[in-house]
């Protein structure tokens, strides 16, 4: 054990920071840029955004998912992108070459012979998970206000959702982008550990000190595999460079661009498609008796009355699609957090409505999306690729 290092979360903010920077130097090697730390800039977001940094999921699927056998102790079961597991195969051959020829140590207890202790995890699946505590919460909330309408009720909900979001996503697009949703959703991980990823003293120990280290690290970057700096026992595939790709290639993805257009989907429509049926819940669920005043004979008092809930066909008669789609813009636009004026956001509003009424809401959502992702600039901004879209909508 060292003092160096962090290894329990219960030292002071100012004592963690400074000994992650003493762990920051002590296991970077300028040698191998495959050594990466995905807690900075744009490697945050690495397999769960495009390249124009629209969010993106994998589905959980045979087509795209499969499983190794080269699983842990326990034997469960372990999945990542085909490809990825193809890759991981072809690296633990190479391990255990390796060990018999003598080249490396026979005796580490995760650099010797390769075992998959975790890997993809279906992002829907802790989607749904975040959301249950979510609107238990929000239902909470909610119980301590009054709303005699849905109209008031929507209005107490946006209050309460425009003090959270920015913190707390709502939307599944907001949810993949967050902290609250891991790299491992990506289809492109696999973790070789089950160990304690707080405490940087074992990974000094038990990774960086290892006398398999670099041959570790060298056979990664081999095999088109990067290696996670804060999780040294976590690869992550490398989809930009070429050694993955002749992997891929095996399955129709021979470029970067094709793995993140074909094996990836839209996160917008999870959430749309349901949004309607989350607030029909969230009213009904608190659809109670609310107080009101009233004059009896000169003398003030209160009356009880019942809130009626509400089903589907009255929720359309109430909210329509475009206003409902104006919601999901208000909350997408506070989760990004952008600095826009009043009179940006009204336009980009409009454009997209504008978008809605002419191609659908598919289209709107998709080009709403890719805007709201982006740092906002005159070529870059809604008004503009709309602009574009109707000229090529027109043609010469």
């Amino acid at each position: 054990m060292s003092d160096r290092y962090v290894e329990k979360n219960n030292e002071t903010t100012l004592t963690i920071f400074n000994k992650r920077v003493i762990y920051d130097f002590d296991s970077q090697n300028e040698e191998y840029k495959n050594l990466v730390d995905f807690n900075i800039g744009e490697k945050f977001f690495y397999g769960r955004v495009t390249r124009r940094f629209e969010p993106v999921y994998v589905v959980n699927s045979p087509t795209l998912l499969k499983n190794t056998s080269f699983s842990n102790s326990q034997n469960e079961p372990r999945q990542a992108m085909k490809f990825v597991i193809d890759m991981f195969e072809r690296l633990k051959t190479q391990f255990d070459k390796s060990v018999a020829d003598g080249k490396i140590k026979d005796n580490d207890p995760f650099l010797s012979s390769l075992k998959i202790y975790k890997g993809y995890q279906d992002p829907i699946e802790l989607y749904n998970s975040y959301l249950n505590t979510y609107f238990s919460s929000l239902n909470a909330q909610l119980r301590k206000n009054s709303f005699d309408s849905f109209e008031k009720f929507m209005t107490v909900v946006e209050g309460l959702l425009s003090e959270s979001l920015r913190l707390y996503p709502i939307t599944f697009s907001g949810f993949v982008k967050s902290r609250f949703c891991p790299i491992s959703v990506s289809g492109l991980v696999i973790e070789i550990a089950d160990a304690d990823y707080f405490n940087d003293d074992n990974k000094i120990e038990q990774f960086i000190n290892s006398p398999n280290w670099l041959f570790y690290l060298n056979a990664c970057r081999s095999y088109g595999f990067m290696v996670d700096k804060l999780v040294p026992w976590r690869l992550i595939a490398d989809i930009g460079t070429s050694e993955c790709l002749e992997y891929s290639a095996n399955y129709g993805y021979v470029t970067t661009d094709q793995i993140l257009l074909q094996a990836y989907s839209r996160t917008d429509l999870i959430f749309f498609n349901n949004l309607k049926f989350y607030l029909i819940n969230l009213y009904n669920n608190n659809s109670n008796t609310y107080t009101e005043d009233y004059d009896c004979n000169g003398i003030r008092r209160t009356r009880y009355i019942q809130r009626s809930k509400i089903d589907v066909s009255t929720f359309d008669s109430i909210m329509s699609e475009q206003r409902l789609l104006k919601f999901y813009m208000m909350l997408r636009m506070t989760e990004e957090d952008k600095i826009l004026t009043d009179n940006e956001r009204l336009k980009m509003v409009n454009d997209t409505l504008g978008i809605y009424r002419t191609k659908g809401l598919s289209a709107a959502l998709n080009r709403f999306e890719r805007i709201i992702n982006q740092p906002f600039d005159s070529s870059g901004s809604l008004s503009y690729l709309y602009d574009g879209y109707l000229r090529r909508q027109e043609g010469p």
